[in-house]
C-alpha cells in the first residue's frame, strides 16, 4: 500500500526541499503543485494559459483547474509513497484529496505543517528569487498576496486536519536536516 503525506506551509517554508529529500532517499513520487502548475504554463496549453492568469496575480487557482492538473498526473504504482508538496492549500482541496485517497489503495500518513514566521518566508523568497528568477517570487505584490491568502486560508485547513488527528506541526525554522528527521519520525 502506497503511503501519502502532504507538506504544507507558507511560501518558502521548505516544502519542496523536504519533498526532494524523500524522493532521493526513499524513491517516493513527488507531486509538487507549484512545479506542476509552472510546467503546465510553460507547455503553452489552454490550461496553462488559464493558470498563468492566476499565478501572475498571486491568487489561488480554482478547484476545477486543480482537479484537472491532478487528473493529468500519472501516479507510478511502483513507488512506496506520494508526497504532496504544497497541496492541498484550502479546505475544499483537502476534501477532494480525502476522496481520492478513500477511493484508492493509499494510506494517509499525515498533513505536515512546516511552520515558519513571515519574516523567514520573506528572506527565503528573496534568496530564492535571486537564484531562480521565478516571476512569482520577483513580483512583490504577488508575494504579499500569497502570504495574505495563506494567513486567511490556513486556519480552516489546519483545523480540518487537527480534527482528524492528522496534523503534524514541524518547526520549519530548524535546519533542513532537522526538519527532515522530524518528518521521518512519523513513517
Amino acid at each position: 500500500m502506497q503511503k501519502v503525506i502532504c507538506l504544507y506551509g507558507r511560501p518558502a517554508s521548505g516544502k519542496t526541499t523536504q519533498a526532494e529529500k524523500f524522493v532521493q532517499e526513499f524513491g517516493w513520487q513527488q507531486f509538487g503543485m507549484g512545479d506542476r502548475l509552472r510546467a503546465e504554463i510553460n507547455s503553452g496549453s489552454e490550461l496553462g494559459q488559464q493558470i498563468k492568469k492566476y499565478v501572475e496575480q498571486g491568487i489561488l487557482i480554482t478547484d476545477e483547474i486543480m482537479e484537472r492538473v491532478i487528473k493529468n498526473t500519472k501516479i507510478n504504482p511502483q513507488t512506496p509513497g506520494i508526497i504532496f508538496d504544497g497541496f492541498p492549500r484550502i479546505l475544499s482541496q483537502a476534501k477532494m484529496l480525502e476522496k481520492i485517497i478513500a477511493e484508492s489503495e493509499f494510506e494517509f500518513v499525515g498533513f505536515f505543517y512546516l511552520k515558519v514566521e513571515v519574516e523567514t518566508a520573506l528572506k527565503r523568497i528573496a534568496i530564492r528569487s535571486a537564484v531562480t528568477n521565478r516571476s512569482d517570487d520577483t513580483n512583490q505584490a504577488a508575494v504579499q498576496n500569497r502570504l495574505d491568502i495563506f494567513a486567511e486560508e490556513s486556519v480552516p485547513l489546519l483545523e480540518f486536519y487537527k480534527n482528524k488527528n492528522s496534523l503534524k506541526e514541524i518547526d520549519g525554522e530548524k535546519s533542513i536536516e532537522e526538519v527532515y528527521s522530524e518528518i521521518k519520525k512519523y513513517l
